[in-house]
Protein backbone atom coordinates (compact mmCIF):
# COMPACT_ATOMS: atom_id res chain seq x y z
CA UNK A 1 0.00 0.00 0.00
CA UNK A 2 1.39 3.40 -0.94
CA UNK A 3 2.27 5.77 1.92
CA UNK A 4 0.82 9.26 2.22
CA UNK A 5 4.21 10.76 1.35
CA UNK A 6 4.25 8.87 -1.93
CA UNK A 7 0.74 9.98 -2.70
CA UNK A 8 1.70 13.58 -1.98
CA UNK A 9 4.62 13.15 -4.32
CA UNK A 10 2.26 12.59 -7.16
CA UNK A 11 2.61 8.81 -7.66
CA UNK A 12 -1.09 8.30 -6.92
CA UNK A 13 -4.00 10.58 -6.27
CA UNK A 14 -7.10 9.99 -4.20
CA UNK A 15 -10.16 12.13 -3.63
CA UNK A 16 -9.08 12.81 -0.06
CA UNK A 17 -5.62 13.88 -1.13
CA UNK A 18 -7.01 16.22 -3.76
CA UNK A 19 -9.11 17.82 -1.05
CA UNK A 20 -6.45 18.12 1.62
CA UNK A 21 -3.38 18.83 -0.48
CA UNK A 22 -1.38 17.24 2.37
CA UNK A 23 -2.81 19.68 4.89
CA UNK A 24 -1.18 19.57 8.33
CA UNK A 25 -3.12 18.69 11.46
CA UNK A 26 -1.85 21.68 13.45
CA UNK A 27 -1.11 25.36 12.77
CA UNK A 28 0.69 27.89 14.97
CA UNK A 29 -1.16 31.21 15.02
CA UNK A 30 -0.31 34.57 16.55
CA UNK A 31 -1.99 36.91 18.99
CA UNK A 32 -3.39 40.02 17.25
CA UNK A 33 -1.30 43.17 16.98
CA UNK A 34 -3.30 45.91 18.77
CA UNK A 35 -4.55 49.00 16.94
CA UNK A 36 -2.74 52.33 17.13
CA UNK A 37 -5.84 54.57 17.09
CA UNK A 38 -7.15 55.66 20.49
CA UNK A 39 -10.75 56.09 21.64
CA UNK A 40 -12.46 58.81 23.60
CA UNK A 41 -15.08 57.41 25.96
CA UNK A 42 -18.15 58.66 27.78
CA UNK A 43 -17.25 56.72 30.93
CA UNK A 44 -14.17 55.26 32.55
CA UNK A 45 -13.10 51.71 31.73
CA UNK A 46 -12.67 49.17 34.51
CA UNK A 47 -13.32 45.58 35.47
CA UNK A 48 -15.77 43.57 33.37
CA UNK A 49 -17.23 40.17 34.19
CA UNK A 50 -16.75 37.33 31.76
CA UNK A 51 -18.85 34.18 31.41
CA UNK A 52 -17.94 31.37 29.02
CA UNK A 53 -21.34 29.95 28.04
CA UNK A 54 -20.16 28.08 24.95
CA UNK A 55 -21.75 24.68 24.55
CA UNK A 56 -19.63 21.54 24.28
CA UNK A 57 -19.98 21.65 20.49
CA UNK A 58 -18.34 25.11 20.51
CA UNK A 59 -15.25 24.10 22.49
CA UNK A 60 -13.33 22.68 19.52
CA UNK A 61 -12.08 25.87 17.91
CA UNK A 62 -11.29 24.83 14.32
CA UNK A 63 -13.64 22.41 12.57
CA UNK A 64 -14.76 21.69 9.01
CA UNK A 65 -13.63 19.74 5.98
CA UNK A 66 -9.99 19.83 7.14
CA UNK A 67 -10.11 20.09 10.95
CA UNK A 68 -6.83 20.96 12.61
CA UNK A 69 -5.63 22.21 15.97
CA UNK A 70 -4.63 25.87 16.20
CA UNK A 71 -1.88 26.56 18.73
CA UNK A 72 -0.71 29.77 20.41
CA UNK A 73 2.73 29.81 22.02
CA UNK A 74 2.88 26.03 21.77
CA UNK A 75 -0.48 25.30 23.43
CA UNK A 76 -3.88 24.60 21.85
CA UNK A 77 -5.88 27.78 21.29
CA UNK A 78 -8.48 28.25 24.03
CA UNK A 79 -11.17 30.44 22.47
CA UNK A 80 -12.31 32.19 25.64
CA UNK A 81 -8.81 32.93 26.92
CA UNK A 82 -7.59 34.03 23.48
CA UNK A 83 -10.51 36.43 23.15
CA UNK A 84 -10.18 37.88 26.64
CA UNK A 85 -6.46 38.52 26.22
CA UNK A 86 -6.96 39.97 22.74
CA UNK A 87 -9.72 42.34 23.84
CA UNK A 88 -7.79 43.51 26.89
CA UNK A 89 -4.71 44.26 24.74
CA UNK A 90 -6.76 45.96 22.00
CA UNK A 91 -8.69 48.21 24.35
CA UNK A 92 -5.63 49.06 26.45
CA UNK A 93 -3.93 50.23 23.25
CA UNK A 94 -6.97 52.42 22.57
CA UNK A 95 -6.81 53.99 26.04
CA UNK A 96 -9.41 51.78 27.76
CA UNK A 97 -7.74 49.60 30.44
CA UNK A 98 -10.39 46.88 30.62
CA UNK A 99 -9.76 43.83 32.82
CA UNK A 100 -11.95 40.76 32.64
CA UNK A 101 -12.96 39.13 35.91
CA UNK A 102 -15.28 36.32 36.93
CA UNK A 103 -19.03 36.07 36.43
CA UNK A 104 -19.82 38.03 39.61
CA UNK A 105 -18.36 41.26 38.17
CA UNK A 106 -20.79 43.67 36.49
CA UNK A 107 -21.11 44.75 33.69
CA UNK A 108 -20.31 41.47 32.00
CA UNK A 109 -19.68 39.72 28.70
CA UNK A 110 -21.36 36.35 28.18
CA UNK A 111 -19.57 34.44 25.40
CA UNK A 112 -21.90 32.22 23.38
CA UNK A 113 -19.63 31.24 20.49
CA UNK A 114 -16.10 31.77 19.21
CA UNK A 115 -14.91 29.35 16.56
CA UNK A 116 -13.47 28.91 13.10
CA UNK A 117 -15.01 26.77 10.36
CA UNK A 118 -12.92 25.75 7.34
CA UNK A 119 -13.87 24.48 3.90
CA UNK A 120 -12.18 23.37 0.70
CA UNK A 121 -13.98 22.11 -2.39
CA UNK A 122 -11.00 20.33 -3.99
CA UNK A 123 -7.24 20.44 -4.33
CA UNK A 124 -7.36 23.37 -6.77
CA UNK A 125 -9.80 25.58 -4.87
CA UNK A 126 -9.19 28.06 -2.05
CA UNK A 127 -8.84 27.01 1.55
CA UNK A 128 -11.59 29.09 3.18
CA UNK A 129 -12.23 29.99 6.81
CA UNK A 130 -15.27 31.50 8.49
CA UNK A 131 -14.66 33.01 11.93
CA UNK A 132 -17.65 33.52 14.22
CA UNK A 133 -18.13 35.27 17.56
CA UNK A 134 -21.40 35.71 19.40
CA UNK A 135 -21.79 37.17 22.88
CA UNK A 136 -24.18 39.13 25.08
CA UNK A 137 -22.97 42.32 26.74
CA UNK A 138 -24.97 42.92 29.91
CA UNK A 139 -25.18 46.40 31.44
CA UNK A 140 -27.66 48.26 33.63
CA UNK A 141 -29.59 49.01 30.42
CA UNK A 142 -30.03 45.29 29.65
CA UNK A 143 -28.44 42.82 27.24
CA UNK A 144 -27.08 43.56 23.79
CA UNK A 145 -26.01 40.85 21.38
CA UNK A 146 -22.66 41.21 19.62
CA UNK A 147 -22.02 39.16 16.49
CA UNK A 148 -18.86 38.90 14.42
CA UNK A 149 -18.35 37.09 11.11
CA UNK A 150 -15.16 37.16 9.01
CA UNK A 151 -14.61 35.21 5.77
CA UNK A 152 -11.18 34.61 4.22
CA UNK A 153 -9.78 32.33 1.50
CA UNK A 154 -6.44 31.45 -0.13
CA UNK A 155 -5.31 28.85 -2.66
CA UNK A 156 -2.15 27.15 -1.33
CA UNK A 157 0.26 26.96 -4.27
CA UNK A 158 3.42 25.41 -2.82
CA UNK A 159 2.41 24.42 0.71
CA UNK A 160 -0.33 24.84 3.27
CA UNK A 161 1.92 27.20 5.23
CA UNK A 162 0.74 29.88 2.79
CA UNK A 163 -2.77 29.87 4.26
CA UNK A 164 -1.84 30.58 7.89
CA UNK A 165 -1.49 34.35 7.65
CA UNK A 166 -4.44 35.18 5.30
CA UNK A 167 -6.98 32.61 6.52
CA UNK A 168 -6.10 32.27 10.21
CA UNK A 169 -4.05 35.12 11.67
CA UNK A 170 -5.77 37.87 9.72
CA UNK A 171 -9.39 36.87 10.43
CA UNK A 172 -8.54 36.24 14.09
CA UNK A 173 -7.12 39.76 14.31
CA UNK A 174 -10.12 41.31 12.54
CA UNK A 175 -12.57 39.37 14.70
CA UNK A 176 -10.90 40.42 17.97
CA UNK A 177 -10.76 44.05 16.87
CA UNK A 178 -14.39 44.11 15.76
CA UNK A 179 -15.51 42.48 18.98
CA UNK A 180 -13.41 44.96 20.99
CA UNK A 181 -14.89 47.94 19.15
CA UNK A 182 -18.42 46.73 19.86
CA UNK A 183 -17.69 46.07 23.53
CA UNK A 184 -16.13 49.53 23.85
CA UNK A 185 -19.21 51.13 22.30
CA UNK A 186 -21.67 49.22 24.47
CA UNK A 187 -19.84 49.68 27.75
CA UNK A 188 -18.24 53.09 27.39
CA UNK A 189 -19.72 54.90 24.38
CA UNK A 190 -16.19 54.87 22.94
CA UNK A 191 -15.21 56.12 19.51
CA UNK A 192 -12.22 57.50 17.61
CA UNK A 193 -11.67 61.19 16.94
CA UNK A 194 -12.85 63.13 13.89
CA UNK A 195 -9.21 63.54 12.86
CA UNK A 196 -8.54 59.81 12.93
CA UNK A 197 -11.66 59.11 10.87
CA UNK A 198 -10.65 61.78 8.34
CA UNK A 199 -7.17 60.24 8.07
CA UNK A 200 -8.57 56.79 7.34
CA UNK A 201 -10.99 58.15 4.73
CA UNK A 202 -8.11 60.02 3.04
CA UNK A 203 -6.01 56.85 3.02
CA UNK A 204 -8.83 54.91 1.39
CA UNK A 205 -8.80 57.36 -1.52
CA UNK A 206 -5.47 55.83 -2.56
CA UNK A 207 -5.64 52.21 -3.83
CA UNK A 208 -3.51 49.63 -2.03
CA UNK A 209 -3.15 45.87 -1.71
CA UNK A 210 -4.43 45.82 1.87
CA UNK A 211 -6.96 48.61 1.54
CA UNK A 212 -9.66 46.38 3.01
CA UNK A 213 -7.89 46.44 6.40
CA UNK A 214 -8.35 50.22 6.46
CA UNK A 215 -12.02 49.69 5.61
CA UNK A 216 -12.39 47.46 8.65
CA UNK A 217 -10.43 49.99 10.73
CA UNK A 218 -12.88 52.68 9.64
CA UNK A 219 -15.74 50.58 10.98
CA UNK A 220 -13.88 50.02 14.24
CA UNK A 221 -13.79 53.79 14.86
CA UNK A 222 -17.42 53.61 16.09
CA UNK A 223 -17.84 57.01 14.43
CA UNK A 224 -20.94 57.86 12.35
CA UNK A 225 -18.82 60.11 10.14
CA UNK A 226 -17.48 56.94 8.51
CA UNK A 227 -20.85 55.69 7.27
CA UNK A 228 -20.99 57.58 3.95
CA UNK A 229 -17.64 56.22 2.79
CA UNK A 230 -18.55 52.69 3.84
CA UNK A 231 -21.89 52.79 2.02
CA UNK A 232 -20.06 53.74 -1.17
CA UNK A 233 -17.46 50.99 -0.72
CA UNK A 234 -20.18 48.37 -0.16
CA UNK A 235 -20.42 48.22 -3.97
CA UNK A 236 -16.65 48.22 -4.61
CA UNK A 237 -15.20 45.88 -7.25
CA UNK A 238 -12.65 44.38 -4.83
CA UNK A 239 -14.22 41.50 -2.89
CA UNK A 240 -12.46 42.09 0.44
CA UNK A 241 -13.01 45.86 0.33
CA UNK A 242 -16.67 45.25 -0.42
CA UNK A 243 -17.36 42.72 2.34
CA UNK A 244 -15.36 44.80 4.85
CA UNK A 245 -17.55 47.80 4.04
CA UNK A 246 -20.77 45.76 4.26
CA UNK A 247 -19.67 44.35 7.61
CA UNK A 248 -18.71 47.79 8.89
CA UNK A 249 -22.14 49.28 8.12
CA UNK A 250 -23.40 46.81 10.70
CA UNK A 251 -20.60 47.55 13.15
CA UNK A 252 -21.58 51.23 13.02
CA UNK A 253 -25.29 50.34 13.24
CA UNK A 254 -26.01 52.38 10.13
CA UNK A 255 -29.75 51.64 10.20
CA UNK A 256 -30.34 54.29 7.53
CA UNK A 257 -28.80 51.80 5.10
CA UNK A 258 -31.03 48.86 5.98
CA UNK A 259 -32.58 48.88 2.50
CA UNK A 260 -29.11 48.71 0.91
CA UNK A 261 -28.18 45.78 3.14
CA UNK A 262 -31.46 43.99 2.39
CA UNK A 263 -30.84 44.40 -1.33
CA UNK A 264 -27.32 42.96 -1.02
CA UNK A 265 -28.56 40.05 1.10
CA UNK A 266 -31.11 39.13 -1.58
CA UNK A 267 -29.44 40.03 -4.85
CA UNK A 268 -25.65 40.03 -4.52
CA UNK A 269 -23.91 37.63 -6.91
CA UNK A 270 -21.67 35.98 -4.30
CA UNK A 271 -22.61 34.14 -1.14
CA UNK A 272 -20.10 36.03 1.00
CA UNK A 273 -21.69 39.37 0.09
CA UNK A 274 -25.17 38.07 0.89
CA UNK A 275 -24.02 36.49 4.15
CA UNK A 276 -22.10 39.59 5.25
CA UNK A 277 -25.16 41.73 4.60
CA UNK A 278 -27.19 39.43 6.86
CA UNK A 279 -24.52 39.76 9.54
CA UNK A 280 -24.66 43.55 9.21
CA UNK A 281 -28.46 43.55 9.44
CA UNK A 282 -28.20 41.49 12.61
CA UNK A 283 -25.85 44.13 14.02
CA UNK A 284 -28.38 46.95 13.48
CA UNK A 285 -30.58 45.69 16.32
CA UNK A 286 -33.76 47.56 15.37
CA UNK A 287 -37.29 46.21 15.32
CA UNK A 288 -37.22 46.08 11.52
CA UNK A 289 -33.81 44.41 11.32
CA UNK A 290 -34.75 41.81 13.95
CA UNK A 291 -37.93 40.98 12.03
CA UNK A 292 -35.89 40.55 8.84
CA UNK A 293 -33.42 38.22 10.57
CA UNK A 294 -36.30 36.13 11.94
CA UNK A 295 -37.82 35.96 8.45
CA UNK A 296 -34.51 34.87 6.95
CA UNK A 297 -33.99 32.20 9.60
CA UNK A 298 -37.39 30.71 8.80
CA UNK A 299 -36.64 30.84 5.08
CA UNK A 300 -33.27 29.08 5.33
CA UNK A 301 -34.49 26.55 7.87
CA UNK A 302 -36.97 25.46 5.23
CA UNK A 303 -34.22 24.82 2.67
CA UNK A 304 -32.45 21.47 2.17
CA UNK A 305 -29.42 21.01 4.43
CA UNK A 306 -26.85 21.97 1.82
CA UNK A 307 -23.70 24.08 1.94
CA UNK A 308 -25.27 27.51 1.41
CA UNK A 309 -28.18 26.97 3.79
CA UNK A 310 -25.90 25.53 6.50
CA UNK A 311 -23.44 28.40 6.27
CA UNK A 312 -26.15 31.06 6.10
CA UNK A 313 -27.88 29.69 9.17
CA UNK A 314 -24.61 29.79 11.09
CA UNK A 315 -24.38 33.52 10.35
CA UNK A 316 -28.04 34.12 11.25
CA UNK A 317 -27.66 32.12 14.47
CA UNK A 318 -25.18 34.68 15.77
CA UNK A 319 -28.26 36.74 16.62
CA UNK A 320 -31.24 35.83 18.84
Amino acid sequence: MLSKSLLCGGIAVSALLMLSGCAPTSYAVKTPQPSSTSYTAESQAGNVGFVDSRGMGERTFNTGVLPATLTVNGAPLNGAEYLKAGVEAELAARGLPVRFGDAAVFPKVDLRSFRMLNHRQNGYSPYVTFTFISADVETAAGKKRIGVFVKRGKVPVWSFAEVVEPTMNEPLSIAVKEFSAKVARELYGARASDADVDALIARLAKPGDEQYLDVYALGFTNHPKAVGTLARLAKDDHEYVRIAAISSLGTLRASEHLDLLKDISRNAQTWQDRAMALKAIGDLDTAESRAFIAEQKAYWQGKPAEKESNWTLQVLDLYP
